[in-house]
């Protein structure tokens, strides 16, 4: 794990022609999404390489664990890619992790990209490399779904190093306030696995994002009042939930999401808004993980320190 006197590394910034990497660290990929995507990222200015076996599949896996992992480090130590984009989620980045080399990673250091279940592999990235992240939309789950043209501009612009603020009219108030803290966060289910791992969250003084697609309340209730009892809503400076797609009660009597809300924080003294675009909906904030942010409730704003990328 890394040291915390380890100076935490930016990766280098994009630039317009650059070649960035694809690859697929969980579930398999569906092809016509996946080249959906592409010609987006095309048409972003980037130019897209596949590793050898995104288009692969074991099971309910992308390939089998090494191959995963072995397109990874590819990308990694290839000197003409510039970034890494993941191009989708599903299950099975916490099986690479253990066929990664920590050192080698952090040596070539890169902007890497992905949510989901690549949650685990961006805190992998910080806690053993040293290395900052990106927690955004991918290639064939994010872009190969849904035309996100305010996401592409927003992912362009964070990852070539120009400064933006992220505002959500559509979010809801569940607590004002204004707070200033690293980011850090992904998806829910993901969090809880991190839990008594080596790449296990860490919140402290931290602004956490939370989203999750697909799950019962009860659910979500569970895995919130999880993270709670193992301590991570102490010394936090704030909270910003995503949209929660298709998260639906399963009766009217389950009341609703923001039900949950008051129960975990029944005095709240931080900021804490929700329906923001993080994750799995049509339009998804690109965020750099462990990089100062202020998040103000009443202006549903996060603003960004900096980009996270030199």
């Amino acid at each position: 794990m890394m040291k915390n006197s380890r100076s935490l590394i930016r990766p280098p910034k994009l630039n317009l022609g650059d070649k960035v990497g694809v690859v697929s660290p969980a579930g398999p990929v569906n092809k016509k999404q996946l080249q959906n995507g592409l010609d987006i990222v095309s048409e972003m200015g980037f130019y897209p390489v596949v590793g050898k076996y995104v288009y692969s599949r074991s099971r309910f896996l992308a390939g089998t664990d090494t191959q995963r992992a072995s397109d990874i480090m590819d990308m990694v130590q290839n000197p003409e890619i510039k970034a890494i984009f993941c191009a989708r989620g599903g299950y099975g980045a916490n099986r690479v992790l253990e066929y990664l080399d920590a050192k080698v990673i952090r040596a070539n250091a890169k902007i890497f990209v992905g949510s989901s279940d690549i949650t685990l592999l961006l805190h992998y990235l910080y806690l053993h490399c040293g290395l900052l992240s990106f927690h955004g939309p991918m290639v064939a789950g994010s872009f190969g779904r849904a035309p996100m043209k305010q996401s592409r501009e927003q992912i362009k612009n964070i990852l070539m190093g120009k400064p933006t603020l992220l505002t959500c009219r559509k979010a809801k108030v569940f607590s004002k306030g204004i707070a200033t803290g690293k980011i850090t966060g992904g998806c829910l289910t993901l969090l809880c696995r991190s839990l008594g791992t080596s790449y296990e969250l860490q919140t402290r003084n931290r602004i956490l994002i939370i989203e999750d697609v697909n799950e019962p309340l009860y659910r979500l209730d569970g895995m919130l009042w999880q993270l709670k009892a193992a301590g991570k809503f102490k010394g936090i400076r704030g909270i910003v939930f995503g949209e929660m797609i298709n998260c639906k009660p399963q009766k009217y009597s389950d009341g609703k999401f923001e039900d949950i809300l008051g129960d975990l924080f029944p005095n709240p003294k931080i900021p804490i808004i929700t329906h923001c675009p993080i994750g799995h909906g049509k339009e998804i904030w690109t965020l750099p993980f462990e990089t100062q942010a202020t998040l103000n409730a009443s202006t549903k704003s996060l603003e960004l320190k900096n980009c996270g990328v030199k």
